[in-house]
C-alpha cells in the first residue's frame, strides 16, 4: 500500500521542523512492508503543489496529522484530496484524538485515528492490501454507509525498544528548519507526562487510556544508538535537543543516560525538566553530560493563576531554585512563558515578568495563551463564556479569549514588550536598596499606563471618524465595546 503522511505547517513558510512522531509512524509501516510518502504542507503551499503531489504519487491512503492550529485546513484539503485522487482520507494527531466525533463529520474525512497510531495504521494497510474488513480495526473510527463505526482503543505499546529508529529519509531531516538552521539533531527518548497542567492535552489522554502504564522510557542503548547513528550520518549538527517532556524523570535512567551520553556522544544537548524535578544531582549529571540549556515552563509567575487556572502547583521559591541550580553548575537556561491566561490581569502578566528577571534565563519564550480543545483550561473558558470564534495559526498572533480584565490589544502589548521589561526590571534588581523597589514601582506605573494608552490612542483614532471594522492599525480591524476596544476582524 502507498501512504501518504500530510502534515499541515500554517506557522511556518519555507521550512518546517522535523516531526518525531510521524518519522517514527513512517519507520513503522516501512517496516511491515509499506510505501510511505510525506508532504509537508506549510503557510506558503499553494494548493497546486499539493495536487501535483497526488497526481504524481497516487497514494492509496492519506494520512493528515493535525494539531488545534491547523484543523481549519482540512476541510478544503480532504477536498482536493478526494477531487485529485482515489486515497481514503485518515486524520490523526492530537486534535483528532481529542475530538474525533468533530473531525469524523468533515466531507471527505474518511477515518480517525485515536490513541497511539503505529498498530491502526499498520493493520489498516494490511487489511486493506489484502481486501479485508477494516471496521472492527482497534483505535480506528470510520464511516460505514450513514453511520460512524467507533472502535475501542488498543493498549499501549509497552516496549519503545520495539520500534524502529524515526525514518529521516521520506520525512527529510536534511530539510528541516532544524538540521538547516538550527544546526541541531532532533529525538525523543519518552512518551508521555505525570503532570496534569490545564492547558495540555496529556491528562487527557492519561484518562483514555485509564490504569494503564502510559509514561515509557526507551533503553538508553537504544536511544543513545540512534543519536550515534544520526550524529554520523549528519556531520553538520553541532548539537542535540530531545524533546521529551521530561527527559530526567527517571533519576535512575537519566544517571545512566549521561555517563552513555558523554563517553559516546560528547556533543552539547539541550532538554526540558519541570521546577519540581531539578535539583543539584540533576543538574551535575546534567553538565557532566554536556548538557548546554535546560528549559523550564515557568508559564505565569502569579502562585494562585499558576495553582487556579493552570494546575501548576510550585510556589515560586521552587522555581527560583531550579534556575539557580543550573547557574551553579553553569547550564544555561529557557523560560516558557503564556500571557492572556484566563483572569490574568495586566499586573498579573508584571508578576511573570519579575520573575524572570529574578531567575534570569538566558532565553526567554513567550507566547499567548491558547485554550486546546480537549484540555482542562479550555473547559473552563468555555464554560465561563470567555471563548471567541476567532481562528489563528498561531499562539504568537493574538488572543482568542475575550475577558473583561484586559483587552486582546493590552495582551498583544505586553507579549510584545515582555523580553524588554524582563532586562529592565533585572537592572532594578542590580540597584541596592530601596531604590530598587522604589525602580520597580516606577516601572509598573509605566506599563500599566502604557497599555492603558494603547486602547485609548485606538478609542481616539475611532472617534475621529473612522468606522468599527475599518483598517486603522497595522491592517487590523477593530471595534468599540463596552468601553474597551476589541478585535472585529482580520483581513
Amino acid at each position: 500500500m502507498k501512504i501518504a503522511f500530510v502534515y499541515i505547517d500554517p506557522s511556518y513558510q519555507h521550512m518546517g521542523p522535523f516531526h518525531v512522531g510521524i518519522a517514527s509512524l513512517i519507520a513503522y509501516l516501512k517496516q511491515g512492508g509499506h510505501e510511505c510518502q510525506f508532504f509537508h504542507l506549510l503557510g506558503d503551499t499553494p494548493d497546486e503543489k499539493y495536487v501535483e503531489f497526488l497526481k504524481k504519487n497516487r497514494p492509496d491512503i492519506a494520512a493528515f496529522s493535525l494539531i488545534t492550529n491547523a484543523f481549519p485546513h482540512l476541510a478544503p484539503l480532504a477536498a482536493l484530496t478526494k477531487q485529485h485522487s482515489d486515497a481514503r482520507v485518515i486524520c490523526g494527531g492530537a486534535h483528532p484524538m481529542l475530538y474525533p466525533e468533530e473531525v469524523i463529520k468533515i466531507d471527505g474525512v474518511d477515518m480517525v485515528g485515536i490513541g497511539e497510531g503505529e498498530g491502526v495504521l499498520l493493520d489498516l494497510c494490511d487489511r486493506m492490501q489484502s481486501g479485508g474488513d477494516i471496521s472492527d480495526i482497534p483505535n480506528l473510527w470510520l464511516k460505514r454507509g450513514g453511520d460512524i463505526v467507533r472502535n475501542p482503543l488498543r493498549p499501549l505499546i509497552d516496549d519503545l525498544d520495539t520500534l524502529p529508529f524515526p525514518d529521516r529519509e521520506v520525512m527529510p531531516f536534511a530539510d528541516s528548519f532544524d538540521l538547516n538552521f538550527m544546526k541541531r539533531g532532533v529525538f525523543m527518548a519518552s512518551r508521555g507526562c505525570p503532570f496534569n497542567c490545564a492547558y495540555c492535552c496529556s491528562p487527557a489522554m492519561k484518562r483514555m487510556y485509564g490504569g494503564e502504564k502510559y509514561i515509557r522510557f526507551r533503553s538508553v542503548d537504544n536511544l543513545i544508538e540512534e543519536v550515534e547513528r544520526v550524529t554520523k550520518d549528519f556531520p553538520q549538527i553541532e548539537y542535540h535537543v530531545f524533546h521529551d517532556d521530561l527527559l530526567p524523570m527517571k533519576k535512575d535512567w537519566f544517571a545512566e543516560f549521561t555517563k552513555q551520553y558523554s563517553r559516546r556522544i560528547r556533543k552539547p544537548f539541550e532538554m526540558n525538566c519541570h521546577p519540581n524535578l531539578m535539583d543539584k544531582d540533576i543538574a551535575v549529571m546534567a553538565k557532566s553530560a554536556g548538557c548546554a540549556l535546560i528549559r523550564f515552563g515557568i508559564e505565569s509567575g502569579n502562585e494562585k493563576i499558576r495553582r487556579d487556572i493552570l494546575d501548576r502547583h510550585m510556589p515560586n521559591q521552587r522555581i527560583r531554585d531550579a534556575f539557580r541550580c543550573c547557574d551553579e553548575v553553569d547550564i544555561k537556561t529557557l523560560s516558557y512563558n503564556m500571557v492572556g491566561l484566563p483572569h490574568e490581569t495586566r499586573k498579573q502578566i508584571l508578576d511573570t515578568v519579575k520573575m524572570n528577571a529574578a531567575v534570569k534565563p538566558r532565553v526567554v519564550h513567550v507566547s499567548i495563551f491558547y485554550p486546546y480543545p480537549g484540555t482542562g483550561a479550555f473547559e473552563r473558558c468555555k464554560q465561563e463564556g470567555l471563548l471567541t470564534d476567532k481562528f489563528i495559526d498561531s499562539y504568537y498572533e493574538d488572543s482568542v479569549l475575550e475577558q473583561p480584565c484586559i483587552s486582546t490589544d493590552q495582551v498583544r502589548a505586553m507579549k510584545d514588550r515582555f523580553e524588554p521589561l524582563v532586562r529592565t526590571y533585572s537592572r532594578c534588581r542590580d540597584v541596592p536598596a530601596p531604590f530598587d523597589k522604589l525602580g520597580e514601582k516606577l516601572i509598573d506605573l509605566g506599563v500599566l499606563a502604557a497599555t492603558e494608552r494603547c486602547v485609548l490612542r485606538l478609542k481616539h483614532r475611532l472617534s475621529r471618524g473612522k468606522a468599527p471594522g475599518e483598517r486603522i492599525s497595522g491592517g487590523t480591524c477593530y471595534a468599540v465595546h463596552d468601553g474597551e476596544v476589541k478585535v472585529w476582524e482580520k483581513k
